[in-house]
């Protein structure tokens, strides 16, 4: 088995991903090109060819600087899946095998997989309290809205008698931005700069929408949907707080849904969410499925580690709380620079 590192992986790349019943949004090439063009990260894309050339398998990496210095190796940072996705156990051990050496050449203290399902043989325990929920998508968006629960399709009705309606707009990733930036905010959260949306919209191209709700032209929430390997993945959505009662949410949701039936998707896949979480709540309201995941870091020797670096949890909630504070201005100057280094 031969392993190529590549900056900018060729088409067979997306060929074999999609053709995987395993393969999810985090396996995607062009997110490489988004992860350097938007915060100047290190990309690394590991094939692993057989004899006769044929991809046999594929692990996207990124290498981080985390808040308090550490480097990590990543499986794919700021999603929710990642790791080494291939035909077989040999190709799986090419691409871990090749994936530990790079860590130790780039200085790497670990390699972060974000397995969905752990991998045999590894000896390592995967770690996860959060859970991915996805739905199973119908053939017709009529025959799904009346198999939704009534309390759902009530509140999605709700969004529209309160005067909300989707924003047709010029520039959606503006519009998408304009609610997060507000919400992350008064969430704590550092928060993602509009670059890395807008490199994202050019790398998946008619792939990706942003769906936005208004109220008159004032948007009030949104959210990312990607139509990639048989699904559509949710993996950042937000509305405002002082607008939930209004249920903003069902509404942009069920245009996803529709959205994502009209493309032909097999599910929507709504992200992870801690068990028991209003978020999880929310997701299990519309018939989502939970999904655990197995995210697990390795040394570069291989040895198991903990889940995230010392110290790394305790930066993270001062710095909540610090956030939640700020100025909106300045947390869109400070975000981006503090969410690259936040792999989460």
């Amino acid at each position: 088995m031969h392993i190529e590192r590549l900056a900018v992986p060729g088409p067979d790349w997306d060929e074999f991903v999609e053709a995987r019943s395993g393969a999810t949004l985090a396996h995607a090439s062009p997110w490489l090109a988004v992860m350097r063009e938007a915060y100047g990260l290190e990309p690394h894309g590991l094939v692993a060819r057989d004899e006769a050339g044929r991809i046999r398998g594929v692990l996207p990496l990124v290498r981080m600087r985390g808040l308090r210095g550490g480097v990590e190796l990543v499986s794919m940072p700021f999603l929710d899946t990642g790791g080494p996705l291939a035909d077989g156990p040999e190709a799986t051990r090419a691409l871990l095998d090749a994936a530990l050496r790079l860590a130790r050449e780039r200085g790497a203290a670990a390699l972060d997989l974000r397995l969905v399902e752990p991998i045999p043989g590894l000896g390592a325990q995967a770690f996860s309290d959060r859970l991915d929920l996805y739905l199973p998508l119908l053939a017709d968006a009529d025959t799904q809205w009346k198999g939704l629960d009534a309390k759902v399709r009530n509140q999605t009705r709700k969004a529209e008698r309160s005067g909300l309606a989707l924003l047709e707009s010029t520039d959606p990733c503006a519009a998408f931005y304009e609610p997060f930036l507000v919400n992350m905010r008064d969430l704590g959260s550092p928060v993602h700069g509009v670059a890395f949306y807008r490199a994202m919209a050019r790398g998946f191209g008619e792939r990706l929408r942003f769906v936005v709700t208004a109220d008159g032209a004032r948007p009030v929430g949104g959210l990312v949907a990607i139509d990639y390997a048989g699904a559509v993945t949710v993996p950042w959505a937000s509305t405002l707080r002082a607008e939930r009662a209004r249920c903003p949410n069902n509404q942009i949701y069920w245009e996803t849904i529709r959205w994502a039936i009209g493309r032909g998707a097999r599910e929507l896949d709504f992200g992870r969410s801690p068990r028991d979480s209003g978020t999880h709540h929310f997701k299990r309201g519309w018939g989502a499925l939970e999904r655990p995941l197995a995210w697990t870091r390795l040394a570069p020797d291989g040895r198991a580690l903990a889940p995230s670096l010392p110290g790394e949890s305790r930066v993270l909630e001062k710095l909540s709380r610090l956030w939640e504070r700020l100025p909106l201005g300045l947390t869109a100057r400070l975000g981006p620079w503090i969410r690259k280094r936040i792999s989460s």
